[in-house]
């Protein structure tokens, strides 16, 4: 039994509910007015044999013990999950820490002696084309072979002949991720034709590559896909040569591979790429563990280096506000049970917007100086935000401001200092023309809290009193009674919901069919409290990488299952096809279970509590039709 399921065994949902609304009994069902509305006529009952609620009223919601307590006190689902398990006394085991690949590993080894073959292959007449791009490019042989890089083969075949011949197997070659199955079956060399840049984890083990195109074919960069050793999440590209310098100066983080080769040429050796739009609770714990205090107090700063002209999208924002939360809930934790005013100084992250349509690459070929310079005038993160977010929104008027309010201040609460949460208080009230006070007041405001968290996806958390964030705790999932339709249902839409990657940052976009099927489906679609919590996030994002920085700590387990759940070979059509099977199935589940909670209440009723249920059962009931195609007893 998972700890979720064995919580739900001993919480019993009327306890738990009389607690927030005065039950009274009606048959084999309780009824309350509902605690999210108001009403004058009760709506909302608990069903103690199915231990479910619903409300039958404005809400029109339902759910378990989980989600009614996350939603009456306006929890995470990690603090429901804590503050459930202590009320049951239900134990959440600690969670082992994550470990890169063994020295031994077969995935390492099949990856390792595919960077050697296309390094032999650049250095070959076969490579003549791929040498003098590099020099174009400004790169000398000493760095070329500093950082590995090398060639593949057009012909899709090389590769795979030459590990099989070492004694790997098909299906080895296919886990390591460097070949892939075809439709008929065949399985063909990831790369083919392509510059590689072989990437290393933080010990120097490569794990995958990314490879760019070389004859104008797209997408124009290729990542190895994700593999038990590969996960672009936990990585940066060029840590393992940048770790004694991050330890000293910070780090800066760039987006391309390029810039961080060039930048290592020219002397920056504390620069790093990370491979997706948003920082990851995995990077930012790998940075947090490099980036130490000076004697003074004062930690080394994070500098993220990015496009200034993209800093008006929306994504680019939203990348930046999730790196700002994953480094304070992180790094913030790893202090708890320390005086208020004597914590480690957590890493000032700042943001050097680059202008001019360069990137970091072109700057420092044309000028060093003015690369120095940029990362020295960094200004810190929440400063930036506060200045990008006023441009792109009207904060004169009653809507700006409630918008740019509700963006923000989640940011500032996060903060782990009291003092800068006043400091940025009084700068974001300055720039909304209202006092400090006045901005406090209606942010403290319950309502106005769980619309802005609501509004800000789950990534942006409200720190306890102490400005810590709770600690997070083992896969509580493991060995779960599983929902199989829910199951297939998520994993199409993570595993074949993405695009491929075409952009040097490694972004994962959901494809136009996901999103829309993910627009049709509704929370209460999902029975299991983790798949509920994963589409609810899921919803929220646009990437792969933001569902992972958005997720509680004990749901990383759960997605990393949904990410390798065993799925059929199908085209692009048929899986989408499929999805929309998967939702149809759903809302016909769904659809049957409202039939059958509406019996249950309508057994006990009044004759008049009947027909004021009439419009209900008949618009439920055409829903069930429309479904169905008219099949099936309602």
């Amino acid at each position: 039994m998972s700890v979720t399921d064995d919580i739900k065994s001993r919480v019993d949902i009327l306890d738990l509910v009389s607690n927030y609304a005065a039950l009274q009994r009606s048959g084999r069902s309780y009824k309350a007015n509902c605690p999210f509305h108001n009403e004058r006529t009760p709506s909302f009952h608990v069903f103690p044999d199915r231990q479910t609620w619903r409300c039958f009223g404005a809400c029109a919601s339902g759910g378990d013990v989980f989600s009614f307590l996350m939603r009456v006190e306006n929890l995470d689902f990690g603090e429901a999950l804590r503050r459930l398990a202590q009320q049951a006394g239900v134990n959440i085991p600690e969670k082992a820490p994550r470990r890169g690949p063994a020295e031994g590993d077969p995935l390492v080894l099949i990856n390792e002696a595919a960077a050697q073959f296309f390094q032999d292959r650049l250095a070959s007449a076969a490579g003549s084309a791929a040498r003098n791009y590099l020099e174009t490019r400004g790169l000398t042989r000493e760095t070329v072979e500093g950082f590995r890089l090398g060639v593949s083969p057009p012909d899709g075949e090389s590769l795979k002949r030459l590990l099989m011949n070492k004694g790997y197997s098909e299906e080895q070659l296919a886990l390591a991720g460097v070949v892939t199955q075809n439709r008929d079956g065949r399985y063909r060399d990831m790369f083919r034709g392509r510059l590689m840049f072989p990437i290393q984890d933080a010990g120097g083990k490569v794990v995958g590559f990314g490879g760019r195109e070389m004859d104008g074919s797209q997408p124009k960069y290729l990542n190895t896909g994700r593999t038990p050793v590969f996960d672009k999440g936990r990585l940066f590209y060029g840590m393992h040569l940048a770790g004694e310098s991050i330890r000293t100066e910070g780090v800066v983080i760039v987006e391309g591979y390029m810039d961080v080769i060039t930048a290592h040429q020219h002397g920056f050796k504390n620069v790093v790429a990370c491979m997706g739009t948003a920082l990851t609770r995995d990077q930012a714990s790998l940075v947090g563990s490099m980036v130490r205090p000076a004697p003074q107090g004062d930690s080394p700063p994070v500098v993220l280096a990015l496009d200034a002209d993209a800093a008006g999208q929306e994504a680019t924002l939203r990348s930046l506000e999730s790196s700002w939360m994953v480094f304070q809930r992180r790094l913030a934790g790893r202090s708890r049970g320390s005086d208020l005013f004597q914590r480690p100084s957590l890493p000032e992250i700042k943001v050097a917007p680059i202008s001019g349509g360069k990137d970091p690459d072109e700057i420092i070929r044309e000028n060093p100086d003015a690369w120095k310079a940029l990362v020295a005038d960094a200004m810190p993160l929440m400063d930036y935000l506060l200045e990008a977010l006023a441009a792109r929104i009207d904060v004169t008027t009653p809507d700006g401001q409630d918008a740019v309010a509700a963006r923000l201040s989640h940011l500032v609460w996060a903060l782990p200092n009291p003092f800068q949460q006043d400091r940025y208080f009084q700068k974001l009230a300055k720039l909304l023309g209202v006092s400090d006070s006045t901005l406090k007041a209606r942010l403290n405001h319950p309502r106005y809290r769980g619309a802005t968290r609501t509004a800000a996806s789950n990534s942006a958390r409200r720190m306890d009193g102490a400005g810590q964030p709770s600690q997070a705790g083992a896969a509580p999932f493991a060995a779960v009674e599983r929902d199989p339709l829910e199951e297939h249902c998520l994993a199409l839409m993570l595993q074949r919901g993405k695009t491929g990657d075409n952009q040097e940052s490694g972004d994962t976009a959901f494809s136009e069919g996901v999103l829309d099927v993910i627009d049709d489906l509704r929370l209460e679609h999902f029975r299991r409290v983790e798949n509920r919590e994963v589409f609810t996030n899921l919803a929220q994002c646009t990437t792969l990488e933001e569902l992972q920085t958005a997720l509680d700590d004990e749901l990383l387990g759960h997605l990393d299952y949904l990410l390798t759940r065993p799925l059929p070979p199908t085209d692009r059509k048929q899986k989408e096809a499929a999805l929309r099977d998967c939702a149809r199935r759903m809302e016909e589940r769904h659809l049957r279970e409202l039939k059958l909670e509406e019996e249950l209440k309508l057994s006990e009723a009044t004759q008049e509590e009947a027909a004021e249920s009439q419009d209900s059962i008949l618009d439920l009931n055409e829903r069930l039709r429309q479904v169905t195609g008219g099949l099936g007893r309602y």
